[in-house]
């Protein structure tokens, strides 16, 4: 057994980490698919995404320097509170198209304090002999309970009537009560002490903007720093052109019902998370860091261009069998693919940035994501509904390879 589970404080924390996840992505994938039966536009899905990453920009400024300045304890319970309200919220939405916008960006909002005070957390709780451990396990039940929260929503929703009835109100029920006992747990995590930053004046919006500002100035010294947020920033990419390209991809080419996109992607790219986790310590002492995240964006470009590719094939029921069986496929290497990027890039960032910065760090990453994300997501989602969801998926695959290859010849010199 891993020496963090040993750790109580990390368990109590990891703990709270499972269920806020799988309760926020039980929510956003439920009012995901009510917009996508309501609407079948991409677009449309498209600024739901939007609406979800818009608040880092918004908060991400005073988040990250709050997480610095004040107990970080304190804060989780307050934006775990707040959450748990907001996911109660969404059942007197009545299916409302700017409603279920509006509170998506207020969990958001929630999510952007309580998201960079947990990370930063954790070196706090946790030795620094077995600090990799945590970082590694802590980063896969994030991708995980994300996944989990999707996997079981669908059949949450189909047994007790499908979308379009009270079913799909069923998933914020069970929310709001998972989340309470998320709450309970940072309860009950002890209160740490840290080394607060210096202040440099009385302000307290003034001293955030020098703290934050203060961290960016590191990130641009330090490519220790900066490479593992690009590449992040990659992630997040991918898993909202998958969010918002598959349900009509599920729905048009696989010819299947979204509630199945449970058992065609989430269940196979859950398996491809886990072999990923498995055979990362092996892949890193062959390849290396830089090599093996390298391959990986390479193979993430090569599946998306597969996708798009194949449904080109005249349709017979065939071609739709052998498709589906490809989709499975290709959501377990993408999973697996996830864990290389995401898990090396997270753990070196950590590694690498000082205890009492590392609130405004994830909140700058954050941030850069919010700034990176929605334009991409909203024009892909334009252009799949204007142009098809096929050409969208070639068009990126093709992108995301040239632009693994010249970031590795121009901007990846040196190992991360």
């Amino acid at each position: 057994m891993p020496d963090v589970l040993k750790n109580t404080e990390f368990l109590k924390l990891w703990g709270n980490q499972v269920l806020l996840q799988v309760g926020l992505n039980m929510c956003n994938y439920t009012a995901l698919l009510i917009i996508a039966n309501r609407t079948h536009s991409v677009f449309a899905q498209s600024m739901f995404f939007a609406a979800l990453t818009l608040p880092a920009f918004a908060v991400g400024l005073i988040a990250g320097p709050l997480v610095d300045m004040v107990d970080r304890k304190r804060i989780m319970l307050v934006a775990n509170f707040f959450l748990s309200l907001l996911f109660l919220a969404y059942i007197f939405s009545l299916g409302e198209i700017f409603l279920i916008m509006l509170i998506a960006f207020l969990t958001s909002v929630a999510a952007r304090f309580f998201i960079p005070a947990e990370i930063a957390t954790i070196p706090l709780i946790v030795e620094k002999k077995i600090l990799d451990q945590a970082n590694a396990l802590f980063l896969f039940t994030l991708m995980g309970s994300v996944l989990l929260g999707y996997f079981i929503t669908g059949p949450i929703i189909h047994t007790f009537g499908g979308l379009g009835t009270k079913g799909e109100l069923v998933p914020f029920f069970i929310a709001s009560p998972i989340l309470a006992i998320a709450f309970f747990l940072i309860l009950k995590l002890k209160k740490v002490e840290f080394v607060k930053p210096d202040l440099l004046a009385k302000s307290f919006l003034i001293n955030a903007l020098l703290l934050f500002f203060q961290a960016i100035r590191v990130i641009k010294k330090d490519n220790r720093i900066s490479l593992p947020i690009l590449l992040l920033v990659f992630v997040e990419l991918i898993v909202g052109i998958l969010s918002i390209s598959l349900l009509e991809y599920v729905r048009v080419y696989l010819r299947l019902p979204l509630t199945s996109i449970s058992v065609v992607l989430i269940t196979p790219l859950i398996i491809g998370l886990v072999v990923g986790a498995l055979v990362l310590g092996e892949v890193k002492k062959r390849y290396g860091v830089r090599f093996s995240t390298y391959l990986s964006c390479i193979g993430i470009g090569l599946l998306f261009l597969i996708l798009g590719a194949v449904p080109l094939v005249r349709e017979t029921w065939l071609s739709i069998m052998l498709l589906r069986v490809v989709t499975i496929i290709s959501a377990f290497i993408f999973g697996v693919l996830i864990v290389f990027v995401s898990v090396q890039s997270r753990t070196v960032l950590q590694t690498h940035t000082r205890i009492q910065m590392q609130g405004r760090i994830f909140s700058f990453l954050d941030i850069l994501i919010a700034l990176s994300i929605p334009v991409p997501i909203l024009t892909l989602g334009f252009f799949a509904d204007k142009l098809s969801v096929l050409a969208t998926l070639i068009f990126m695959g093709a992108l995301i390879i040239l632009a693994t290859y010249v970031g590795n010849k121009i901007v990846f010199r040196k190992n991360v």
